[in-house]
C-alpha cells in the first residue's frame, strides 16, 4: 500500500497504491475540489499540473449528488482517473456546528462511489477549551469505531481508511486519539483542525502538533494534514513527517484577490508585476489582471495559486533526493516572522532533532550549505559530528600523536606519505569538527560550503567540538601547522591554546618541513 522510496531526515518520497490499483507519488498535495461547483476542474489539474490526486467532500456529495455518485462514481463526477480521497464533512462541523449524516451513511457512500481514500465521520477539534478538545477525540473515537464495526460487517473494503486524529493544540489528547487508533487497523492517518492555526500564523503550534501526531503514530503508515494553506508551509510539514495534505486555498485565495507567491500572498491591487512565468502571468500583466472580470479574475488567480503550489511540492521533492530539505526549511523560514518562529522551535527540539538524526543523509548528489549558527544546529551536522566522535576518533588514538593540519590546506594521500608514518593526520577549522584525511574527501566533508565568518561568529562552539574529539581519541602530542591564510589564524592560536591547559604537548609549525626528522617511526600512519 506504501513503500518509501528516499528519505531526507523525516522527508520521505513514497508511493502509495490504492486498492483500486491506481498509484501516487508523496508528498502529495490534494487540491480540495467542490463536487458541485468545480471551480478549477480535476481534469484540467491533471493534464496542466501532472496532478495525481485530488480531495473533495463526502457529505455534499451526499446531501446534493447521492443519486449520481452511486450511478457514475466519484471519479465520474469529477471527471478524473486519478486518486481521489473524500473527506466525510467534518468540516461542516467545524463551520455549522453539525451535520445531518451518520458514521454509517458517510462510510457506506464512500465504499459505494469508489473513493480511493476515505475519512471516517470525525469531530473537528478547532480552537476550543480543553473541556471541549476532549469532547471532539471521545465523539470521533466513538464514530470510527462504529464506522469500523460497519466496514467489518460489510465485508471487502474498496477504500483505503484514514483515521482522522484530533486533539488541536492540546498535544496530550492527539496522543490519546492517535493511540487509540493504532488498534483500530486504518491503513492511513489524518491530523485535523490545523486551519485556525495557520490562519492565525501560529506555525509554532500547528509543527508541535504534526510531531506529536507523527511520534504517536510511527512511521509505518502515511499522514495526511487536512487543510495545509499555503505553500510555504509545505517544507516544514513534509520535514516533520507529513505524506500527504490538502488545500483549498488556492481558490479561496483568488475570491480575495490574493496571489500567492512561493513565500506569502499579494494583493492584486498592490501588484505592479506578475513575479511568476506560469502559463498564466506569461500571458498578461499585473494591469491586465486587475482588468479582468470578476470572474475570471478569480479563475486565472486560482489558476496561477495551483501553479504555485505543485512548483513547490516538486521543489520539496527534488530537495529529498539532494539531501537538501533542511537547506529549505532555513530558506523558507525567512518567508515571514511567525514562519521563523516556528523553525527555531523545531531547531530547540531536542527529542525531534535526535529523531531526525537517524534519517540525515548519508550521501548527497549536491553539496551542503551553512550560513549561521541555526545552521549548526542542522540534524546532519549533529549526526556527523557523533559519528566522527563515536565511530571515527574515540579511543583512535591510545596515546600516539596527531598532525593538525588547516582544512584549507590541499593535501593529497600521495602527498601524505611522505610525512612520518607515526602521525595521525586530521584537519581542523570545518564546523564538523576534525577530519581524519582518509574522510576528507567523503560526502559531506568535501562537499560543504559556509561563509568566513562562520569559523568567527561560533569560534568557541567549532573550539569545543574540535577539542572534545581530540580529547576523546586520546592522543598525547599535537603538531598544529599554522595557516597560510588569516581565515584560520585565531582557530589555530585558539585550538594550540586550548589543547596546551589539556596538557597536552603542542609543537605549533611554520611548515612541514620542520617534522623532517622530528616525528618518526611507527608502524604506519592512521588515515
Amino acid at each position: 500500500m506504501f513503500e518509501v522510496v528516499a528519505e531526507d531526515h523525516l522527508g520521505r518520497i513514497g508511493r502509495l497504491r490504492t486498492r483500486g490499483g491506481r498509484v501516487a507519488e508523496t508528498p502529495l498535495f490534494l487540491p480540495v475540489i467542490n463536487p458541485v461547483t468545480q471551480d478549477i476542474p480535476a481534469g484540467w489539474m491533471k493534464e496542466n499540473l501532472g496532478a495525481e490526486a485530488v480531495i473533495t467532500n463526502a457529505y455534499i456529495i451526499l446531501r446534493r449528488l447521492r443519486d449520481e455518485a452511486l450511478r457514475r462514481g466519484v471519479h465520474g463526477i469529477l471527471a478524473f482517473d486519478g486518486v481521489v480521497m473524500t473527506d466525510s464533512g467534518g468540516y461542516q462541523v467545524l463551520e455549522y456546528g453539525g451535520v445531518e449524516a451518520s458514521p454509517e451513511e458517510i462510510a457506506e457512500l464512500q465504499e459505494e462511489m469508489g473513493s480511493d481514500i476515505a475519512v471516517p465521520l470525525d469531530i473537528p477539534t478547532g480552537l476550543c477549551s480543553r473541556e471541549k478538545a476532549e469532547e471532539s477525540v471521545e465523539k470521533t473515537l466513538r464514530n470510527l469505531e462504529i464506522t469500523i464495526e460497519f466496514l467489518r460487517k460489510r465485508g471487502v473494503r474498496r477504500c483505503l481508511w484514514a483515521a482522522p486524529i484530533q486533539g488541536g493544540i492540546h498535544l496530550d489528547l492527539i496522543h490519546r486519539c492517535a493511540n487509540r487508533e493504532k488498534v483500530m487497523n486504518f491503513d492511513l492517518y489524518a491530523l485535523g483542525s490545523p486551519t485556525p492555526l495557520m490562519e492565525g500564523y501560529r506555525f509554532d503550534k500547528l509543527f508541535q502538533m504534526i510531531c506529536a501526531a507523527r511520534s504517536a503514530v510511527g512511521f509505518g503508515k502515511p499522514l495526511h494534514l487536512f487543510g495545509a494553506g499555503h505553500p510555504m508551509i509545505f517544507p516544514f510539514i513534509v520535514a516533520l513527517g507529513v505524506d500527504m495534505f490538502d488545500s483549498a486555498s488556492y481558490i479561496l485565495y483568488a475570491r480575495d484577490d490574493r496571489y500567492m507567491t512561493e513565500t506569502g500572498t499579494i494583493r492584486v491591487e498592490k501588484l505592479d508585476y506578475l513575479p511568476c512565468c506560469c502559463p498564466i502571468c506569461s500571458k498578461m500583466s499585473a494591469a491586465e489582471l486587475r482588468q479582468l472580470p470578476r470572474d475570471e479574475r478569480i479563475k486565472m488567480l486560482a489558476m496561477h495559486n495551483l501553479y504555485i503550489c505543485f512548483m513547490e511540492v516538486r521543489r520539496v521533492k527534488q530537495a529529498i533526493r539532494d539531501g537538501r530539505l533542511m537547506e529549505l526549511l532555513e530558506q523558507r523560514a525567512r518567508s515571514h516572522p511567525s514562519l521563523y518562529q516556528g523553525f527555531i522551535e523545531i531547531m530547540r527540539n531536542e527529542d525531534l532533532l535526535r529523531l531526525m538524526e537517524e534519517g540525515a543523509p548519508t550521501s548527497g548528489r549536491r553539496g551542503v550549505n551553512l550560513y549561521d549558527e541555526v545552521s549548526l544546529r542542522r540534524p546532519l551536522v549533529r549526526a556527523t559530528r557523533k559519528k566522527l566522535l563515536e565511530n571515527c576518533l574515540a579511543g583512535r588514538a591510545r596515546g600516539g600523536e596527531a598532525l593538525l593540519l588547516p582544512e584549507t590546506m590541499r593535501l593529497s594521500l600521495e602527498k601524505a606519505s611522505r610525512l612520518p608514518e607515526n602521525l595521525d593526520i586530521l584537519f581542523y577549522g570545518s564546523p564538523y569538527g576534525l577530519i581524519p584525511l582518509g574522510l576528507r574527501y567523503t560526502y559531506p566533508f568535501s562537499q560543504t560550503n559556509y561563509p568566513k565568518a562562520l569559523l568567527d561568529e561560533r569560534l568557541d562552539e567549532l573550539l569545543a567540538e574540535a577539542v572534545k574529539q581530540f580529547e576523546a581519541a586520546g592522543y598525547k602530542r599535537a603538531y598544529i601547522l599554522k595557516p597560510e591564510t588569516r581565515r584560520l589564524e585565531r582557530f589555530e592560536m585558539e585550538l594550540a591554546r586550548r589543547l596546551r591547559e589539556l596538557g597536552v604537548d603542542v609543537m605549533e609549525l611554520e611548515s612541514l618541513k620542520e617534522l623532517v626528522g622530528g616525528a618518526g617511526g611507527g608502524d604506519g600512519r592512521n588515515v
